[in-house]
């Protein structure tokens, strides 16, 4: 590599230590998402920044945080675009409440505020989606293999209280998309691959057998799943007892009562959810 070359990442870390106090992870992984174009590169950094939601000091939280807003206010496109999956984790994961309250002030300020695109919008919106479906997470390995380690079954009840208490703030779009994501929680199958990492460990999610540990564990992770569709119920049975939502808004919601019906549910919980009917 030239000097040339090297001046621009020299002098952004320099930058970045004098005026924000950057530590190494989050500077490396902040440099990386606002210069390189390479989306290998783009993934293995932002999957260092959310790593630092468990596993950083609060310090480190804290500045990573500060490194994601920077980067959802980027002049371009594509860098705000890279600062959606770590802010959503660290709404979600970081166990500092004041990194989490700023983390979720920003997501709810991008859902709700005018000066963000509804693009941009739909994007983040569905990126909680992911996370609650458990497909979003950090690539770990044990025992030389690679394993999701996604949302834990209390942070994916944190973003449905999220998505529900924001959705009388969202615009029609974004109303009905929240619906459908409603609906698609609703008939997730559980998985080892989207089973949280409480429930099925990294010995469970890395080897499969149907007849083992693995099968014990999806048993285990049903329950716990069926668990958060029913939060998710009672949750919206909480925002029509308010008087936040009327019209149309209020409609999408009860609109759940009859796609329930067809909505391919084990018994026990259509029958749950047809006998305390959203009103």
């Amino acid at each position: 590599m030239s000097m040339k070359t090297l001046k621009i990442p020299l002098l952004l870390i320099l930058l970045c230590s004098l005026f924000w106090g950057c530590t190494p992870t989050g500077l490396r992984s902040y440099i990386v998402l606002t210069t390189s174009q390479n989306p290998q590169d783009q993934r293995e950094a932002t999957e260092e920044l959310m790593r630092l939601a468990r596993e950083g000091s609060i310090v480190d939280q804290i500045k990573a945080e500060g490194h994601l807003r920077q980067l959802s206010q980027s002049a371009t496109q594509d860098q705000k675009v890279l600062a959606i999956k770590p802010l959503v984790w660290f709404s979600f994961v970081s166990d500092d409440g004041y990194v989490q309250e700023r983390s979720l002030a920003r997501l709810g300020g991008i859902l709700t505020h005018q000066e963000w695109s509804e693009d941009y919008k739909l994007k983040t919106l569905s990126e909680v989606s992911e996370f609650l479906s458990g497909r979003t997470g950090t690539t770990e390995e044990h025992n030389n293999n690679r394993y999701l380690a996604n949302g834990e079954s209390s942070e994916r009840l944190s973003a449905i209280k999220f998505i529900v208490n924001v959705y009388p703030d969202l615009s029609s779009k974004l109303q009905q998309d929240s619906i459908g994501m409603f609906s698609g929680f609703l008939t997730l199958e559980p998985t080892i691959q989207n089973c949280p990492t409480e429930i099925c460990d990294p010995e469970t999610k890395i080897v499969e057998d149907s007849e083992g540990r693995s099968m014990l564990r999806i048993q285990d992770w049903n329950k716990a799943l069926e668990q958060l569709k029913l939060d998710l119920w009672v949750s919206l049975q909480s925002l029509l007892d308010g008087s936040q939502i009327s019209g149309q808004s209020r409609d999408l919601v009860l609109a759940l009562n009859k796609e329930v019906i067809g909505l391919p549910l084990s018994s026990e919980l259509r029958n749950k959810l047809l006998n305390q009917p959203l009103e």
